[in-house]
């Protein structure tokens, strides 16, 4: 039955090869979902690794390390910042958001959302210019003077261009390869006093110390370690990521009831062969058996063929497309328990097919 089975495919194989290409354009999109999602994460940790801390220290009162609405004032700074607590390094930084004008004076002029960080030049938290660390520059200086910004190369912008953050006009001092938030909002690095000022009216506030060391904190600030800060990074993002998981969903199901219809319908037009091979003794099993390797060999061919549509087409997209390696690897597998799942419904269909059927008038 199993060669009968193949030989089957190779008889329909027009039919064959255009649900192929159809079922892996479905997985195809799954597996892009799949590094959207993944994306997120991966900004992330891209993000608080180029700041190079252990601990992000905040007020007790602040739900997270980056959530909104609290602030440090100086004389906390000064505070976390000095001797005595256990830090090697501390430095205050401010985050926040703005808008970009990335050619005001053009008329290619395109506004943009931005993720701001207000840093001490050249203190921890600052990009640096460390060979394939992450945020580091590739091009310009680190130090970053007044009314100077650090830009990701997604901007299309270059050392020397001027652009208008929350409506002043300043200079892009150096160039980063990646450095992004909140599903692809570019992040834009500047010296703390002008964050200060553009964000929040001159109010001398931070949002957070970035340190590293041991701290031995007072009472009214909490420090947070890596995950619990990628965690309040990521709060923002658990809507878009469970809608992702929603559509990944949807889209196995598409998947498995694209072969289970070619599969069916192939049952239906073998319904003769099936009568002869039960009324000589085949059982009921072994015709299964054939119709679910049909199935499963469809769903990994088309698992095959997703994943290099997914790699060709993730470069289009306009955010970053992370495809994990393990994503790949387990797509296959995924694969054989949709054609598994789909088989069955041609399955069902032999079981009403009566021996005698292979005895009738055509």
């Amino acid at each position: 039955m199993l060669r009968a089975a193949l030989r089957d495919l190779q008889w329909r194989r027009k039919r064959f090869v255009i649900t192929i290409i159809g079922t892996a354009l479905v997985f195809a999109m799954s597996l892009l979902m799949s590094g959207l999602s993944n994306s997120f994460v991966v900004e992330i940790d891209r993000t608080l690794e180029a700041q190079g801390a252990d601990w992000w220290v905040t007020r007790d009162d602040s739900a997270g390390a980056f959530s909104p609405g609290s602030f440090l004032t100086p004389v906390d700074v000064a505070l976390l910042t000095g001797p005595g607590l256990g830090f090697d390094e501390a430095a205050p930084v401010l985050y926040g958001s703005a808008t970009v004008e990335t050619n005001p004076d053009g008329a290619d002029n395109e506004i943009l959302n931005v993720t701001v960080f207000g840093v001490l030049p050249d203190g921890i938290g600052a990009p640096r210019s460390v060979i394939d660390a992450p945020r580091s520059v590739i091009d310009g200086t680190t130090s970053i003077a007044a009314e100077g910004v650090i830009v990701p190369r997604s901007l299309g912008m270059s050392v020397g261009d001027s652009l208008r953050i929350a409506g002043t006009q300043m200079s892009v001092v150096g160039v980063v390869d990646k450095a992004s938030l909140l599903a692809g909002t570019p992040t834009v690095t500047m010296n703390l006093a002008d964050a200060q000022r553009l964000l929040l009216g001159g109010q001398p506030l931070s949002s957070m110390v970035v340190a590293t060391g041991a701290p031995d904190l007072p009472g009214a600030y909490t420090a947070y370690r890596r995950d619990a800060a990628a965690s309040d990074l990521m709060r923002p993002l658990t809507n878009p990521v469970k809608s992702i998981d929603f559509v990944k969903l949807l889209l196995w199901l598409v998947a498995a009831l694209i072969v289970a219809s070619v599969v069916y319908l192939t049952v239906l037009e073998r319904t003769r062969d099936i009568a002869v091979f039960k009324a000589t003794g085949v059982s009921n099993r072994a015709i299964g058996a054939g119709i679910c390797l049909q199935a499963i060999i469809i769903s990994v061919l088309a698992s095959l063929l997703g994943v290099g549509l997914s790699l060709l087409l993730s470069p289009l997209f306009p955010m970053d497309v992370v495809i994990s390696t393990e994503s790949m690897v387990l797509l296959p597998m995924l694969a054989v328990a949709v054609g598994t799942v789909a088989g069955l419904f041609g399955v069902r269909r032999t079981g009403k097919v009566a021996p005698a059927t292979a005895f009738g008038g055509p």
